[in-house]
This record gives C-alpha cells, sequence and structure tokens, in this order.
C-alpha cells in the first residue's frame, strides 16, 4: 500500500430535520450574507425552498438568489454567479440541489477569490487546481449521485464545444454538508437511478486497480458500499419514499468519493470512465450516469482483452459484489459483466449508446477529444483506438 494523507474537512448532518442546523451553522463560519443557488426550480414545489428560506430568517442572514443552474453546469452560470456574489457583498455560498447545482457552487466559490477568469483555475498537468482560495461553501443535497457533498471536485462545462472541465482543491470541500433522504423522495425516476449508475461507477473506478498495491482494507469496503446500491436501487423502483433505501443510496453517494477514500494507496486517479463518458455528455448533453453505464461493461471487456493479467481483479468483483458462484476466473468475469448488464437493464439504463440515440459518425470525434489531454487507464492505456472501440462496442 503506498503513502497518503487522509483528510474530510466537511462536516456531514445526515437524516430527517437536519436543515434546522443551517443557519446558526453558517454563522459559526462568519457567514453574514448568502449566496444561495440552486437549479431549475424543484426545490420551490417540494418545499425544500421555503424551509430553507425559513432557517435563514430565524438567523438573520441575508440572502441573494442564483436560480436556473442546468445540468452539465454551464461557465456562463457560474461567472454569473461570481458576479452576484461580490455586487452584493456575500460571504458565504449555500448550494441547494444535486451536483450541478453543487459543482457550479465550488467553481463560484474559487472564482470569487480569483481576480483573473475562473477558467485559469481548471486542473493542470499535476491534477490539482492552482486555487489559493475560496469562498465557505456549504451543501443542501436533493439528490444523490455525484458525491460533490463531500469531496473537493466540481465538473464545469466550458466553451462551444461543451467540454468538460476539472476543478479539484482540498479548498474546494463544503464546509458543511446537509443530506436529508427525504429532500430525495420527489427525484424523477430517470434521474435517480442516473445517480445510482453515478455512484456504482465512482465506487467500480477506484476498485479496479492493479492488485499488487494490497489494499485490502479499501477495496473490502469499497465492495460492501457498491453491493448496498445494487440491492437499494430497486427498492427505490418500487417504493419512491422508501426511507433506508433513499438513505442507503444517499450516504452511498457520499462514502464513494468522500476524500475517495476507495483510491487510497493506490497509484493516481485513472477513472477513465468519466474520461470518455464527459464526451457523451458534452456532445449530447447526455445524463451523466447513463453515459457511464452505457460505456462500463464495453470497457470491462476492453480491458480484459488487452490486459488479461488482470483477470482477477474483474473475476474478484464478480464473486464478491455480483455474487458469481463460478471457479474459473475467466467464467466468473464474464458472468459478472453480464450480471451487471443485466443490472443496469432493471434500473432502466439505456442498453446501448444507438438505444441512446447516438451517431455512429460521432464516435471518433469523441474519442479523440477524450484522450486530447493524454491516454486514459490504469489497468489498460486508452488512447484514441482504444476509446474508439470501446464506443463502438457500446454501440
Amino acid at each position: 500500500m503506498d503513502n497518503f494523507v487522509y483528510n474530510i474537512p466537511t462536516i456531514a448532518y445526515f437524516g430527517k430535520g437536519q436543515i434546522n442546523v443551517l443557519g446558526e451553522t453558517i454563522k459559526t463560519h462568519d457567514g453574514s450574507k448568502v449566496l444561495l443557488a440552486y437549479g431549475g426550480g424543484s426545490i420551490k414545489r417540494n418545499g425544500i425552498y421555503d424551509a430553507t428560506l425559513e432557517q435563514l430568517r430565524k438567523a438573520d442572514l441575508e440572502h441573494v438568489e442564483l436560480s436556473g443552474i442546468k445540468p452539465n453546469p454551464r461557465i456562463e452560470s457560474v461567472q454569473e454567479g461570481i458576479n452576484l456574489y461580490r455586487e452584493n457583498n456575500c460571504d458565504f455560498i449555500l448550494a441547494v440541489g444535486g451536483g450541478s447545482t453543487l459543482d457550479a457552487c465550488k467553481a463560484i466559490a474559487a472564482g470569487v477569490k480569483y481576480d483573473g477568469p475562473v477558467t485559469d483555475l481548471f486542473v493542470n498537468e499535476s491534477g490539482v487546481s492552482d486555487i489559493a482560495a475560496a469562498a465557505p461553501l456549504a451543501t443542501i443535497l436533493t439528490m444523490a449521485g455525484t458525491g460533490s457533498e463531500l469531496d473537493m471536485g466540481a465538473v464545469i462545462t466550458v466553451g462551444e464545444d461543451h467540454k468538460k472541465k476539472v476543478l479539484m482543491h482540498p479548498l474546494l470541500n463544503p464546509k458543511f454538508s446537509i443530506l436529508d433522504p427525504e429532500y430525495t423522495y420527489t427525484v424523477p425516476e430517470h434521474h435517480s437511478m442516473a445517480g445510482v449508475a453515478d455512484i456504482l461507477c465512482h465506487l467500480m473506478e477506484q476498485y479496479f486497480t492493479p492488485e499488487v498495491h494490497n489494499t485490502k482494507v479499501q477495496d473490502r469496503m469499497n465492495e460492501g458500499v457498491m453491493k448496498v446500491v445494487i440491492e437499494d436501487a430497486p427498492k427505490i423502483l418500487a417504493d419512491p419514499q422508501d426511507y433506508d433505501a433513499r438513505a442507503n443510496i444517499m450516504w452511498a453517494s457520499s462514502m464513494a468519493l468522500a476524500g475517495f477514500q476507495f483510491m487510497l494507496g493506490k497509484p493516481g486517479f485513472p477513472f477513465p470512465l468519466h474520461g470518455m463518458g464527459h464526451e457523451l455528455s458534452s456532445m449530447y448533453d447526455m445524463t451523466h450516469g447513463h453515459t457511464l453505464a452505457l460505456l462500463t461493461p464495453s470497457w470491462m471487456r476492453y480491458t480484459l482483452l488487452t490486459a488479461p493479467e488482470h483477470l482477477p481483479v474483474f473475476a474478484r468483483f464478480a464473486r464478491n459484489v455480483m455474487d458469481v458462484q463460478e471457479a474459473d476466473d475467466a467464467k466468473a468475469a464474464e458472468a459478472g459483466i453480464k450480471k451487471l448488464e443485466v443490472f443496469y437493464a432493471s434500473i432502466k439504463m439505456p442498453a446501448s449508446l444507438r438505444d441512446a440515440d447516438v451517431k455512429q459518425e460521432d464516435l471518433e470525434v469523441m474519442a479523440e477529444k477524450a484522450v486530447e489531454r493524454g491516454n486514459l487507464g490504469i489497468l489498460t492505456s486508452i488512447g484514441k483506438e482504444d476509446a474508439l472501440q470501446i464506443m463502438e462496442d457500446a454501440f
């Protein structure tokens, strides 16, 4: 196991009614005027907006609002938020929503403390952003999936080609996050299950690394979280107000990227599926979780084909996560992939890129863009032709 430093500065207030800590906790971080940011307005229909304002009023906190943050958040929303924060002399940011709102607010938090364009702050070659300061940020989570409520990363869409750019720095960890599973009851089925696919991919991309690093603790913990996600996602489909299932999925989302805990002691942050999936979202504005579900089985099979020395980790996943009972590693690995495909179908993920209305003639462009900053992957190196083959198989 490689050396590592582990630190999670975010306080999680988990469970029913935890919004009651909101106002006073903002004040403990010296907040007095809040930039309140949210998305398309669902929080006004489900009561979360009113509950948030009530807590701000109780604590005598002023606020200004940034609304309309869209999925795959755009740099334009970030800049709008930076302007609002500065013009109104805000000193705290509150993100209410899912990963898109949270990510936009992290970029705003960095941008308001930087004199140049926020686009200067996207990750450099070392994988970390050049951020020297950030405004204090808190989150109220309304959809489980990205894990942004308990991590230091953000993904922002930039430019006419909708390129996904990443910010990554410890200063972007929220000061605290309010995680009430009841706040996810009204999330549409489509988005709930896309979030499940996102959670599972976060876990898998930290799991599928070379076994030589002997990270048994991280891997066995990861397996347990993956199993819970697979077991409880169908319960939400059956009953969207199953509190225990919603709670397990929400906490799994947070744990999946809490300080990248399941990557500790391992080499780097490969995340090849996210690298390819972002291009599908960029070109087609496709729901992030869908892109990952579409690509994962093809990536697994391609990795087994090009790097068969890593067969044991795929066989272990099949047995320990997918409950495959097969002694032969190759047969076990393939059975595990098939069972994963069955799971994706059971939570109503699209079966192929073709079913998701992707055009085959666009695959080469997306494959090229996916690797424009270098090859992806850690079990096998994925260049343009490799990415294209994976996408063609997924098509």
